[in-house]
């Protein structure tokens, strides 16, 4: 095999471990619960609290109006059942009553106020708990999805490290060493293609007769920017 052609295949393997590896890193980083996850069901959480704060409201006062009703009729039926003739005692109940009467109007208006909260707050919740499905399935299929991806990945690295093993005794030691340290001072692009006499890198164009002399070599460098020729 050509001294370039093998050192080709081996950046197009570094490369494709290294991009494999990045994306690698992106999926751990996306495993896991989502921030909109959290959220949906702190949401959830939330607004049931809400329903069940005005649920029990709403029970309390309810329980509040039977009791005042109560106590209206009791009086009611003591200021007009006759029992009682003595004019400051019928005052003072018939001013009981009245006051009976307001805290009711009061206490029914607090339950009305209950009773629309609690509808609202039952409404936000089931609104929350669907949101909060949609999210967890969207997510459930996002960590399959990422899931699966991560074991292509992890077998195609296996692919590449076995193909890269078998690749490397085949290039020479000095190859080899020109190959990785252009990589490192190349932004990991130490091989460019030769197309129409030119480095695809930085578009100079090679002189014929520096080509020959790679040709005749066997690995021929830009003029230009340093790299390793190939020529597809």
């Amino acid at each position: 095999m050509n001294r370039a052609v093998s050192l080709y295949r081996l950046q197009q393997l570094d490369i494709e471990e290294e991009e494999a590896r990045a994306r690698l890193s992106q999926i751990d980083a996306s495993m896991g619960e989502t921030d909109a996850l959290r959220q949906a069901r702190q949401a959830t959480l939330k607004t049931s609290e809400e329903a069940r704060h005005w649920a029990v409201q709403q029970q309390d006062l309810e329980l509040q109006v039977g009791t005042l009703k109560r106590k209206i009729a009791d009086s009611e039926q003591r200021l007009y059942g006759g029992s009682i003739r003595n004019p400051k005692e019928l005052a003072d109940l018939q001013a009981e009553v009245a006051s009976l009467q307001r805290r009711l109007e009061q206490t029914e208006g607090k339950l009305l106020e209950a009773m629309i909260g609690r509808d609202e707050a039952e409404a936000n919740a089931e609104a929350a708990t669907e949101h909060l499905g949609l999210v967890e399935r969207e997510w459930a299929a996002s960590q399959e999805s990422l899931t699966n991806e991560r074991g292509e990945l992890e077998a195609r690295l296996e692919q590449v490290g076995a193909a890269r093993a078998a690749l490397l005794p085949t290039i020479p030691a000095d190859d080899l060493a020109t190959y990785r340290s252009l990589r490192r001072r190349k932004g990991s692009l130490a091989v460019a293609t030769l197309q129409s006499g030119a480095c695809t890198s930085c578009g100079m164009e090679v002189p014929s007769g520096h080509l020959a002399r790679g040709q005749r070599e066997g690995l021929l460098l830009c003029d230009n920017c340093g790299r390793i020729l190939y020529s597809a």
